[in-house]
């Protein structure tokens, strides 16, 4: 009797607590001790609770209690009208159990976003440092500065929390934190004399449509086959995962040891595709996985036994090259590897004369995969000689799959569309934000004119779900790097990101042709990035009398054969760079741009070449490398831009 009554008396104990645990109010991560509330607003509070449970919350700050009814799910929402900015204080919350946020502070609040160059910490990463960083560290004591890291994650459909917690800014708390987040935050706090919350929310190397919904997506219809992918998998995800992990593990281990019997397997019944192409576009629609490209070059006699050099241009993703079945190089290692020309030494001692075979693994993780540079980045040329005497590879080579990556390997890629809005946005909303910065668009280059209604799309997309009408959004446009492509792929995107300043109300873009570096991706002064993104916040969200943009295009007129490109922002009139004004270019209708002498009169840019005598259409900075030529007054430099004659 004894051991049954202890039985019993144990499973009791074991049930009481199981309805606790289910009973308890829950908040979300973005709610939490030292977090920063909008000042002078309704700010959502809310959560989890057991239906029908009453919650009462007693913000210190007033005298007012508030209580609510958790609904038939559980979830319980109020909004708290917050007073002018100050703190700290608390907020307690009762219902079955009781919870007690402490450290709150009343302030402004952003949400900082994008990829790599938003993600990149202070502190830098290896071999890309952050300008002077250890300084900004050792000085780094801002109690009334907060910050929240979203930790990285995706998912197939909105969630509800994320992984994070808010922290005061330390020396020791900042070293991880976004470098464009903190500098921005810090340039207002200095000017503002306010406190500041900053919500970083980023994932290096991921495109605009992954940051934006499902729904906002479908009116553009370029993701559907994807969408309609993801949405089929969505019943059944937890199986596919649970099944798929294994698989994942089996597919890892495959990239990893090549199954060198497609080296030697006869291509009649392989596929031909032309290179260089994605393979989305040859009928391999949502294709992730192992691709083998095989094709065969005819070596002319005097170039048996010499060393070669292999250019392939990019690959995307990583690649494995062999040359007459000899292993000659691959490219795996992280960053923007799918960028990047391969570029292969081949010894003479495999080299034949008459027919050798070409052989080149693409293991694709997500987005779209293949040789796909231009064709004059194919060559196979003697190292001694150089690509005078190339061979041209583009045309015909023959393909066939290996592998596809298994479900789970799609669900998990960041580059999906809506695939981080669904785990890094939408568990954010309803949280109260003055507004949002935003630095991406590398991993959109060459696709600009995609881009161009893809990120207005997304703006529009997160004020409605934010539901707080058109907040401000301020954007860093990429900096100069060399791309992959025909050299001017990157300068189109910057002029989409113009362009899309203009389409948005209330969205303004930090020009950053003088702060990039040719040796990274990563500008390391990203103190200035962080500067002109604050410029952009206090003129225009909280009306300081400053200078925030360098001038930027209002129209073009021709007169006497010459193109005159007129300016806003220019108080003072236009100022040249040290290197001069070579940057122009123009052209008539034919298209065909040609460099153009130019002249700076007052706040517009007088242009004319020889070789265009009815001028059209008017270019600046439009390479990949190029960089600033022309300012303000204030040092504030101007846009890549294209424009027309009005027809």
């Amino acid at each position: 009797m004894k051991n049954l009554t202890q039985i019993r008396l144990s499973l009791l104990v074991v049930l009481l607590n199981a309805i606790t645990v289910h009973a308890e109010i829950k908040l979300p991560a973005i709610l939490g001790d030292n977090m920063v509330l909008q000042q002078e607003t309704k700010a959502p509070i809310w959560g989890w609770a057991e239906p029908g449970e009453k919650i009462t919350l007693f913000p210190e700050w007033s005298h007012k209690q508030i209580t609510t009814i958790a609904d038939n799910q559980g979830n319980w929402m109020v909004r708290l009208k917050t007073p002018k900015a100050g703190g700290a204080y608390t907020l307690r919350i009762e219902g079955l159990n009781t919870i007690i946020l402490k450290n709150i502070l009343i302030g402004e609040v952003w949400l900082c976003s994008g990829q790599s160059n938003m993600e990149m910490p202070l502190q830098g990463w290896q071999n890309q440092p952050v300008q002077n960083s250890e300084e900004e560290i050792r000085t780094a004591n801002f109690p009334e500065m907060r910050i929240f890291t979203v930790e990285k994650n995706t998912s197939l459909k909105p969630l509800k929390d994320v992984k994070g917690r808010w922290e005061v800014v330390s020396s020791e708390s900042i070293r991880s934190f976004s470098a464009t987040a903190y500098f921005f935050g810090k340039e207002l706090h200095k000017n503002l004399n306010l406190p500041i919350g900053l919500i970083h929310t980023s994932w290096g190397g991921t495109v605009a449509e992954a940051w934006t919904s499902e729904k906002a997506l479908r009116d553009l219809k370029d993701f559907d086959e994807e969408l309609d992918k993801m949405d089929s998998i969505q019943p059944h995800l937890d199986e596919v995962i649970a099944n798929g992990k294994k698989q994942k593990k089996e597919f890892e281990e495959q990239i990893k040891n090549p199954p060198l019997e497609f080296l030697k397997a006869s291509v009649n019944t392989w596929e031909s595709m032309t290179v260089p192409s994605i393979w989305e576009e040859n009928g391999y629609k949502v294709l992730d996985g192992i691709v083998w490209f095989r094709t065969t070059v005819n070596i002319p006699e005097n170039w048996q036994n010499k060393d070669l050099i292999l250019k392939l241009g990019p690959i995307d993703d990583i690649d494995i090259t062999w040359f007459n079945g000899e292993k000659i190089g691959e490219t795996k290692e992280e960053g923007f590897y799918w960028a990047k020309e391969r570029e292969y030494n081949i010894p003479g001692s495999i080299v034949r004369s008459g027919m050798n075979q070409i052989a080149v693994r693409v293991v694709d993780l997500g987005g779209s995969g293949g040789i796909y540079g231009t064709k004059d980045q194919l060559q196979l040329y003697p190292a001694e000689s150089g690509e005078k005497k190339a061979i041209n590879l583009s045309g015909k080579w023959k393909i066939k799959i290996e592998k596809e990556a298994p479900v789970v390997q799609f669900s998990e890629n960041p580059n999906r569309p809506a695939a981080l809005y669904n785990a890094m946005i939408a568990p954010l909303i309803p949280f109260t934000i003055k507004g949002a910065i935003w630095y991406q668009g590398e991993s959109n280059v060459g696709r600009a004119d995609q881009y161009a209604k893809l990120f207005p799309l997304m703006i529009r997309n997160w004020r409605n779900v934010w539901n707080e009408g058109d907040f401000p959004f301020y954007f860093a446009q990429i900096a100069p790097f060399e791309y992959m492509g025909d050299g001017t792929q990157s300068a189109a995107l910057r002029n989409a990101q113009r362009i899309s300043s203009n389409k948005v109300k209330n969205a303004d873009m930090a020009v950053l042709l003088d702060v990039g570096s040719m040796e990274t991706i990563h500008p390391p002064n990203k103190e200035e990035v962080g500067r002109r993104l604050s410029l952009l916040a206090l003129k225009n969200t909280y009306g300081h009398s400053i200078i925030a943009t360098g001038p930027t295009v209002d129209k073009l007129k021709i007169k006497n054969h010459r193109a005159i490109v007129i300016f806003k922002n220019a108080q003072g009139g236009l100022v040249a760079g040290d290197s001069g004004l070579n940057n122009f270019e123009i052209a008539g209708k034919d298209g065909l741009f040609f460099p153009a002498d130019a002249k700076v009169e007052g706040k517009a840019i007088v242009l004319q070449a020889k070789e265009v005598s009815n001028p059209f259409s008017v270019r600046y900075a439009w390479k990949d490398k190029a960089v600033a030529q022309l300012f303000n007054e204030e040092g504030l430099p101007a846009s890549t831009f294209l424009i027309s004659v009005k027809e």
